[in-house]
């Protein structure tokens, strides 16, 4: 699970602790990443702990709210050029 996080957050732009910059934001690569999780979370339920269900949904909670605001500043439009 963490790895897919990973590759979410970088998708989104947000910089690896190994990385020297962050990378290019990508939000169709992000809401793939995002989905798998959710598919993941959906074809596993009823076989996680309480705790873990928790985390599960805490960690979809925080993904979705960031890939809402990337593609938001997506969508807006770039001021004008000088």
């Amino acid at each position: 699970m963490h790895l897919l996080t990973e590759q979410a957050l970088m998708a989104m732009g947000v910089p690896h602790p190994m990385m020297k910059e962050a990378p290019p934001a990508n939000p169709a690569v992000a809401r793939f990443y995002v989905d798998l999780i959710a598919l993941l979370q959906e074809k596993t339920a009823g076989h996680r702990t309480d705790a873990e269900s928790r985390q599960l949904e805490d960690l979809l909670y925080e993904l979705r709210m960031r890939a809402m605001n990337l593609e938001a500043a997506a969508d807006m439009p770039a001021g004008p050029k000088p």
